[in-house]
């Protein structure tokens, strides 16, 4: 599926993250250049997204061009509902291709380089331990015997995930006919999905645990994951701890897709309204003869300051991949998600501790309102609720 005879050196596996550097260089030389340079162009999608100049021998790093361009893998709920088992369908081979990344460059030597981008990058401490002759992809992502889901819960073997974290894992298909096996570890019962086409899908662990408990009456949190026929990882899911107040933070990772951590720590909520007295105005009143203070509607803006509740070292870079990320919403505040700007004014961890860590954070809502009401969902609010349900007649409600 991915691959293309003009490929990049530093990306191998014609696969490439766009917030890690994407370098083309050649170290052909010429004596007579002109003054403005050659042309070259950046294609995506059949569209030119980009055009500079170039001078011999050259070195360019399009990863920042490209990143400006690339779109987000999509979530499970925003595709076509087409499943393989508990396997979500996020982009076919065409989907993907359509990420594809032309370089051409139009000069005394004409050539072309191609890769498909992902958003999304690595550690730069990951990317200079593989450069040059490999790439994460290679090694990890599209290998058949290593945790090929791209999350950054762990880089081992285990991923481990409380019940109240639940989200679907993504993974990349580059081969034709991809088969997965799912082992379930108390009674050894297993699931094969096989003749899997190229592109890019998503774990449903939820209906991998229905399909188990429905066997075998048993909800199963311990699963052994091969692919092709390989031990790839295992997947357990663990029992949230007691909690008097348990949130959810629905982040994007470093590696450009959605995953979820649990705060359990109590909330308070301080709103805030800027500018309040700069908003004030005097009006002049002709039947006193005087003038009055007035002021127009001010915005309101809500910060919340929340305890992460108890986190062991493996989950706090976990919580720091959250703190860093682009895009976070906030769930269980209210019916719908909450768009929130993490942050945390003092983060201080051991690596090895000898008491219990938490973390005091500070979610900052994204939007300012003007307009204050209760929160209106789908308009049923204000209408009288039915006391059973829809299969009852009108003289049970």
């Amino acid at each position: 599926m991915f691959s293309n005879p003009y490929s990049i050196p530093s990306t191998p596996s014609r696969l490439a993250f766009t917030r890690n550097p994407i370098i083309i260089e050649s170290s052909h030389t010429s004596g007579d250049q002109p003054l403005t340079g050659y042309p070259f162009s950046i294609i995506m999608d059949g569209l030119t997204v980009y055009n500079g100049r170039f001078n011999y021998p050259y070195s360019i790093n399009v990863a920042d061009i490209v990143n400006a361009y690339i779109k987000y893998l999509p979530q499970p709920d925003e595709v076509e509902p087409i499943s393989f088992g508990p396997l979500i369908l996020i982009e076919n081979e065409s989907e993907v291709l359509c990420r594809d990344v032309a370089v051409v460059f139009n000069g005394e030597y004409d050539q072309e380089f191609a890769f498909i981008a992902l958003p999304g990058g690595v550690s730069k401490q990951n990317f200079k331990r593989l450069w040059p002759s490999t790439d994460i992809f290679n090694v990890r992502f599209l290998a058949y015997d290593t945790n090929c889901f791209l999350t950054t819960r762990t880089a081992g073997w285990r991923v481990i995930m409380k019940e109240s974290e639940l989200y679907p894992l993504y993974y990349i298909n580059d081969a034709p006919d991809d088969v997965f096996s799912f082992v379930e570890k108390v009674t050894g019962k297993s699931w094969t999905i096989d003749r899997l086409s190229p592109g890019i899908y998503a774990l449903d662990i939820e209906a991998l645990r229905s399909h188990f408990f429905e066997a075998s009456g048993v909800l199963a949190n311990n699963f052994d994951i091969y692919h092709r026929g390989l031990f790839a990882c295992r997947l357990v899911i663990e029992q949230a701890d007691p909690a008097r107040e348990r949130y959810r933070l629905k982040f994007r990772n470093s590696l450009g897709v959605f995953e979820i951590i649990e705060i359990t720590g109590e909330m308070s909520i301080t709103p805030e309204w800027e500018g309040a007295d700069e908003a004030i105005f005097k009006r002049y009143d002709p039947v006193t003869d005087d003038y009055y203070s007035q002021r127009d509607r001010i915005e309101r803006k809500q910060s919340i300051s929340i305890q992460t509740g108890v986190k062991r070292p493996d989950e706090v870079r976990f919580l720091m991949d959250m703190l860093g990320s682009d895009e976070v919403y906030l769930l269980d505040l209210g019916a719908l998600p909450v768009r929130v700007i993490p942050s945390a004014e003092e983060f201080t961890y051991k690596q090895r501790p000898e008491a219990p860590q938490s973390f005091s954070l500070t979610l900052e809502l994204a939007d300012t309102e003007t307009n204050i009401l209760q929160e209106i969902i789908d308009g049923s609010e204000a209408k009288k609720p039915r006391v059973f349900s829809k299969q009852f007649s009108k003289q049970f409600n």
